[in-house]
């Protein structure tokens, strides 16, 4: 009794017949190809060929289909290959005894030209066998972001590229193409018939085609200006990125050190604006100052007194050491005072609520946007010092990407929206998929975000601010420049900055967000030389991206000025009215005596002051010396006028040391030495 013999269900002699009268061929497909936002191409495809060389065929030597000249043929493909004659002549040579060979890296990934060239040599046994290759047309761009491919052989020998890093790796399943088949039928002899039918037994299906968010011509600026920067000061890394401020999308990102990925010519590969978390300096100052305006708590008008702030047995210092004396809390703003943000948090917005807006602004968390690689912040916000020191900008580490997402709140009425760098793609396994603006979150109210960009104008638009450099001529600029130090094992390493900025534009109605961060540049000297070095990179890049999303030049307004105000008289009124009417000003009093009431002023009746500024009011010959540590020059030399002191000044700036101290009891024609120190360099 016969059997039939089965495996899986099918019958394997009928399967045996049926594959002794059919041949398959294999139907091609390319792999999903990379475009910007305006359809200009980042990774394509191009042909790319194989060479071999065939000495034998089943054995056999045909002087029609084999290499049997080694001089000839050595004389026709070495120029072509970009080897000498004789190199080549010695190679063919000595492999003579092979079936066939292959030609390292100088035959392989062979260009279109170069096989046109080849073929018309008409060599006995060349081959070129053709194989897929991607393509960077662009060079060092995006790199970081976007990867790239290598090919690999699979288990049926047929060669694939495979994504390795970035989008490339992220987005592969999508990216891959799949190979067809189409099955002949063919005679005894295994010829394909003619006349027989044909079949596909399986559809080719390129792969999706995939459109970024980024803008081309706004990424070659950026590329541009980042090598520029980085040729100059050589830094360890250096980022930048440009978004949509209302939709999320990345128009442009770039990293330094990068690598053009048709060589891979890197050494390291890091997203730097998702992947690497460092402290963020004063940049972090936006979303505090933000969180006291939305909670109520922000006077800007109210006086502080700069230089140093004790919390609990901490000192705090402002950057320059000295401060810049009393002055109103906007003013503080403009300055980047380390001291105001911490009394803001500390006494007027709290340390339990900065945590819960930290969280509102979800610093917290990865953005998730759609780059791979993304990491967490680092915080520890359990101890109320960590939290006071995080906002003003160091103790807790995040990303750039966690900084721009929160941004876009300031940026709009409150609202954040993710960012993304995906825009759509032709289709997926489901259906062609197209990016929405996503809304994740409203920390703040549209009225304090409007507040927060007015009070951020005055960092850029004032005769004080940090941001001074950052200036655009058309466009309105507003932002918060950043310097922190370095943590090392637990330890601030002296005299080495992280840099930053966040820019935004046009300031009443922000269209894009701009930041950069450059990480130890080798020519920088001190903590206050970030906008030198980035600077021209925000101009030109920014400049260069409002004209290309087409945004109409502004009329610029005059600079954020501290308004001038009249010196009323203070004389014959007692030292409580005096002071009163001072306060009202806006103006810090100094009483100097313990007499009735005040007998001499300076500034002047009718003399102009700005807010903030020292008015001393003497009642008496005598006076206890004030502490005047942080006091201007302009302002001891109020005191010595005063009183007909005798002066002498050792250095510039503020008042650092004097030798009358505090307390002591001071007479009309005494001596006074004061010493002085500039802000840091």
């Amino acid at each position: 009794m016969a059997t039939t013999k089965q495996f899986h269900g099918e019958d394997m002699i009928a399967y045996a017949e049926k594959k002794r009268w059919e041949s398959q061929e294999t139907l091609g497909a390319e792999r999903g190809e990379i475009f910007d936002r305006l359809g200009s191409p980042i990774a394509i495809n191009v042909p790319s060929y194989h060479l071999i060389g065939i000495y034998r065929l089943g054995g056999v030597k045909d002087p029609d289909e084999t290499i049997v000249d080694f001089k000839k043929t050595a004389e026709g493909l070495a120029p072509i290959l970009g080897m000498t004659t004789k190199e080549l002549e010695t190679y063919l040579i000595e492999n003579k005894d092979r079936s066939q060979i292959e030609f390292g890296k100088k035959g392989n990934d062979l260009t279109l030209d170069q096989k046109e060239k080849i073929d018309k040599l008409k060599l006995p046994g060349i081959r070129m066998i053709e194989e897929p290759k991607r393509y960077y047309p662009n060079g060092i761009f995006l790199s970081d972001t976007l990867g790239f491919v290598q090919k690999i052989t699979e288990e049926n020998g047929r060669v694939a590229l495979q994504g390795q890093m970035g989008i490339e790796k992220q987005y592969d399943d999508a990216l891959s193409e799949s190979y067809g088949a189409r099955v002949f039928e063919k005679d005894r002899s295994g010829n394909p018939l003619i006349q027989g039918s044909s079949r596909v037994s399986n559809e080719p299906k390129d792969g999706s085609n995939l459109y970024l968010t980024i803008d081309h011509r706004i990424q070659q600026s950026l590329e541009k200006q980042m090598q520029k920067m980085y040729n100059t000061y050589k830094p360890k890394n250096a980022t930048g990125i440009v978004m949509d401020a209302k939709t999320g999308e990345i128009l442009a990102m770039a990293d330094r050190p990068s690598f053009n990925p048709n060589l891979r010519d890197m050494k390291d590969f890091t997203n730097f604006a998702v992947s690497s978390r460092f402290e963020p300096g004063s940049t972090m100052k936006i979303f505090t100052l933000a969180a006291a305006i939305d909670a109520g708590v922000f006077r800007p008008n109210e006086m502080y007194k700069s230089g140093s702030y004790n919390y609990k047995g901490t000192v705090i210092k402002d950057y320059n050491d000295v401060g810049w004396g009393t002055i109103p809390m906007i003013e503080g703003v403009y300055h980047s005072s380390n001291v105001m943000f911490s009394k803001l948090t500390a006494e007027k917005l709290g340390i339990e609520r900065y945590k819960e807006y930290f969280k509102k602004f979800h610093f917290d968390q990865r953005t998730g946007i759609d780059i791979s690689g993304e990491v967490n912040s680092q915080s520890d916000l359990s101890k109320p010092l960590n939290a006071l020191i995080t906002s003003w900008g160091q103790s807790t580490a995040v990303t750039p990407m966690q900084l721009l997402q929160g941004a876009t709140a300031i940026a709009g009425d409150g609202e954040m929206v993710k960012p993304h760098i995906i825009q759509k793609a032709d289709h997926t396994d489901k259906a062609p998929y197209r990016a929405k603006t996503e809304v994740v979150g409203k920390p703040i109210s549209a009225e304090a975000a409007k507040a927060t960009r007015d009070a951020l104008d005055g960092v850029v638009n004032s005769k004080i601010g940090t941001g001074q450099m950052y200036k655009l001529k058309d466009y309105r600029v507003i932002g918060k420049t950043g310097t922190a130090q370095i943590s090392e094992n637990g330890k601030y390493i002296q005299g080495q900055f992280i840099h930053s900025f966040i820019g935004m534009a046009p300031k009443d109605d922000p269209e894009l967000i701009m930041y950069i961060a450059v990480d130890r540049p080798s020519k920088s000297e001190s903590s206050v030389s970030g906008p030198l070095i980035m600077s021209p990179v925000f101009k030109s890049v920014m400049n260069t991206a409002l004209q290309y999303r087409s945004i109409q030049p502004e009329t610029q307004k005059d600079s954020v000025d501290v308004k001038a105000k009249i010196t009323p008289s203070y004389i014959k009124k007692s030292a409580r009215q005096a002071t009163d009417l001072a306060k009202e000003q806006e103006a810090v009093p100094i009483i100097l005596g313990d007499g009735a009431e005040v007998v001499s002023q300076i500034p002047s009746r009718g003399q102009e002051f700005v807010s903030g500024e020292h008015v001393l009011l003497k009642t008496a010959n005598t006076f206890k010396m004030p502490d005047l540590t942080g006091w201007s020059q302009r302002d001891v030399k109020k005191l010595v006028s005063l009183y007909d002191l005798k002066l002498d000044v050792i250095g510039k700036g503020f008042v650092t040391k004097q030798s009358a101290r505090t307390g002591t009891l001071v007479r009309e024609n005494g001596k006074l030495t004061v010493e002085l120190a500039e802000p840091k360099e």
